[in-house]
């Protein structure tokens, strides 16, 4: 196995060797990798010849790119020699490079940090506009997910980021997603995804929108979405449920409100989840929104051969 100091500069890190220190920095955070040493004898008689011993793990330390040149990294675990490591900007930077490539505009990137800096979630928002009186403008988004300690494999996924009441509502696809393994040798061809992404899903969001917001749900299929967001957590279901009561149209008293369309509960699920702080609880709340949706056939298709190239690849 190639190690992890003679992969360094391809990864794109910087290696100080009086530090021992691998490092990279870019608009969004700074990064640092350590290796591990047993720490050497205080004194006296050694009696198992551990001292500075060399452990096949480095430490990871981060701090924010708007901190102080002298702020403190902070600690954030450790991962092993097949780490394989990637730059945020980096990956970014390629899925941009991709749909640039295409001629589509990029209109504006959110970059969502976690509080340690390990992992991102950026969405780089595509014109591409399909108006949808329902819900305003509806916009592609690519979601690029990234982490320095490996906790959160790289990925691309496509999405909707849409405008309803005002607000903007993000949302990822977990079908399709295209995941590259933190491990040495693991490839993926980010660029190539990201470019079919962007050059077929824009035609046939108007298609998924109609078919979702003119299929009503059965109480069974209400109550099933709703049992799983209730594994999420209790408060979380009755966020949505109240979200759901918000856009039911006013019934007189005494009678029920009619069964929510696809596409309303989609929306109620994307807007409680658009402001989930929580990373991995924002993927699950997503999936749980795309179970609900009606997608084409062809984008289907699409997604479906997507994810079984990324399978092969890596």
């Amino acid at each position: 196995m190639i190690t992890f100091e003679k992969r360094a500069e391809e990864m794109g890190l910087s290696y100080d060797e009086e530090g021992e220190i691998f490092s990279y920095s870019d608009d969004l955070s700074h990064i640092v990798y350590r290796p591990l040493h047993t720490p050497l004898h205080p004194g006296g008689v050694q009696t198992h010849n551990t001292d500075n011993f060399y452990i096949p793990y480095y430490a990871v330390f981060t701090r924010p790119s708007d901190s102080p040149e002298d702020t403190d990294y902070t600690y954030i675990g450790i991962v092993s020699r097949a780490y394989r490591f990637i730059g945020n900007r980096t990956l970014i930077n390629k899925v941009r490079d991709s749909i640039e490539s295409v001629g589509l505009p990029i209109i504006r990137e959110n970059n969502l940090a976690s509080w340690d800096q390990s992992r991102l979630r950026s969405e780089i928002v595509i014109q591409s506009g399909v108006n949808a009186p329902q819900v305003g403008d509806i916009l592609p988004v690519m979601i690029i997910n990234n982490s320095y300690n490996g906790t959160r494999s790289q990925s691309i996924q496509f999405g909707l980021d849409m405008d309803y009441n005002a607000t903007r509502l993000t949302y990822g696809f977990q079908l399709g997603e295209m995941k590259e393994v933190h491990i040495a040798g693991a490839q993926t061809y980010v660029s190539s995804s990201a470019q079919e992404y962007a050059q077929n899903f824009p035609q046939h969001v108007t298609e998924m929108i109609s078919s979702s917001f003119n299929k009503t749900l059965t109480e069974d299929e209400l109550f099933s979405t709703l049992a799983v967001l209730e594994k999420i957590g209790k408060k979380r279901r009755d966020e949505v449920s109240k979200l759901l009561a918000d856009m039911s149209p006013n019934v007189p008293e005494g009678q029920d409100p009619p069964m929510p369309s696809s596409w309303q509960v989609f929306l109620a699920i994307v807007r409680y989840c658009s402001f989930e702080p929580n990373l991995n609880i924002r993927s699950l709340l997503e999936n749980a929104a795309e179970s609900v949706l009606v997608i084409p056939m062809r984008m289907m298709e699409l997604l479906s051969r997507l994810e079984r190239e990324s399978r092969i690849t890596n």
